[in-house]
């Protein structure tokens, strides 16, 4: 670990250094996505997609359309010629002329709110009866599930609702109707894992706000203050969170609460702060003290068992990661530096981001998946260690292509220059260098205060 050692040094704390302007998808950019979805189409043998949409669920949807049915479901159904037909509910329908794609639009009471009128009750079959939906080859379905790691396995599984399924199996042959959703987000052949110079600038915006949220909280920390004013702190821009917002002070989930509440901070509490929009989310985790000898009382070898070595192991990621990595090799290097045995994390070492907080990820074990310019990952592995306290900074960065970096440079020079001060920050005062090939679309970035109410102090390499 000698290559990554870590220190607790003195530094200026980062600042926030967000835009505050939401960046809109262009209609190049729709088309651009388009021509993606129907190139794999092609490829595959499908001539007809069936793409399904819920709050928690609208980013394929969102891809091509640019919304999402808000407390409503929904369908897209594009065909192989580049023919789009929205299936919306009441509440939704009127948002037909705004789709980013030109596209039909058919009213579906059943996709509305309980008990809003239904009219005559049709079966769903009746609503899909009224679009056109091309059978000469596969059927796909893309929900929000990558039911197999395998890009070529259209399996017949399907997240989708039954009562949809049930409809469409009445109307296009059984054999042909097959799970599709990896053409949009299989992880590294899938149309949403790339993306251009105007989507990363789109989701910087949402990366950078969620960290200034944070940033903020951090900063705001105090014996006394409350979850819920900590919590209105990550309420940015009013803009809608992809995750639940966490500002947790001692022990959570007291009575299966997820949520912040009233609670005051304590000396000594075990601190929890997240906040995510589409683009990124921020997350710290550790302690309210202020030096290192408050911190052993409440949770003895915590520093050195686990934030160093979870800080070492932050750094070997960005050592390792590079464009033309397999993420199964990544894996398995990240696991003989920073085994799960000893340190307990669990899931993946980093996964893929966008209009969802977690979109998929190519590091697994034996995953044959391939790194690539234009993919934004979070940073994202949470030791578990027993008898302690766990520690996080989860935080967004994109990595990119030398055309790719002058696109961003050309088309988004203010979004350049934050970038360019965020490397510039990590290794002035992190002593962190980051490869020119991965970009921070955050201030906070590998910021990591050790003693949560004393900003002055953060971890470094040597």
């Amino acid at each position: 670990m000698s290559r990554f050692e870590v220190v607790v040094k003195n530094v200026t704390p980062p600042k926030t250094d967000g835009s505050n302007q939401t960046v809109l998808i262009t209609k190049e950019t729709a088309m651009e996505r388009k021509e993606k979805i129907l190139s794999l189409m092609k490829e595959n043998g499908f001539s007809s997609l069936i793409i399904y949409a819920d709050k928690e669920h609208g980013g394929s949807f969102e891809y091509l359309t640019g919304f999402i049915p808000r407390f409503e479901e929904a369908l897209q159904i594009l065909n192989v010629d580049g023919t789009s037909t929205l299936i919306l509910g009441n509440e939704n329908y009127n948002k037909t002329k705004h789709a980013l794609v030109e596209s039909n639009g058919i009213l579906c009471p059943l996709f509305s709110l309980p008990n809003q009128p239904m009219g005559n009750f049709r079966p769903v079959e009746f609503y899909l009866g009224q679009a056109e939906i091309d059978q000469t080859e596969k059927v796909g379905l893309v929900d929000w599930k990558l039911l197999s790691n395998d890009f070529e396995d259209f399996h017949s599984k399907s997240a989708m609702p039954a009562f949809i399924i049930e409809g469409l199996k009445k109307m296009v042959p059984e054999n042909k109707l097959v799970n599709a959703t990896q053409l949009y987000i299989d992880p590294e052949k899938g149309a949403r894992v790339t993306n251009n110079a105007n989507e990363i600038a789109r989701y910087e915006y949402g990366a950078s706000l969620a960290s200034d949220s944070i940033l903020t909280a951090m900063n705001t920390l105090k014996e006394g203050i409350s979850e819920q004013e900590i919590g209105n702190l990550l309420q940015a821009d009013g803009q809608l969170p992809n995750v639940v917002t966490i500002a947790a002070f001692g022990d959570r989930f007291k009575n299966a609460n997820i949520y912040p509440l009233n609670t005051k901070l304590e000396y000594g509490n075990k601190v929890a702060i997240t906040n995510s929009h589409k683009g990124g989310l921020s997350s710290r985790s550790g302690y309210a003290v202020r030096n290192e000898e408050d911190l052993d009382k409440v949770d003895e070898n915590y520093l050195e068992d686990v934030v160093k070595p979870y800080f070492a192991a932050y750094n070997f990621w960005f050592d390792h990661i590079e464009i033309g990595k397999h993420g199964g090799e990544f894996y398995d290097e990240f696991n003989a530096f920073y085994s799960q045995e000893q340190f307990g994390w669990e899931l993946n070492p980093g996964h893929l981001t966008a209009d969802e907080e977690w979109l998929a990820s190519p590091f697994f074990s034996g995953s044959d998946k391939t790194v690539q310019s234009g993919m934004i990952f979070q940073v994202d592995f949470i030791p578990n260690q027993e008898g302690h306290h766990g520690v996080s900074a989860e935080s967004t960065v994109a990595i990119a292509d030398e055309a790719l970096r002058k696109e961003i440079e050309d088309e988004y020079p203010e979004l350049w220059e934050r970038i360019q001060n965020r490397r510039q920050y990590m290794r002035d005062e992190l002593n962190i260098e980051l490869k020119e090939e991965l970009l921070p679309l955050c201030s906070t970035l590998a910021y990591y205060r050790p003693f949560f109410l004393n900003p002055d102090k953060a971890l470094a390499l040597k």
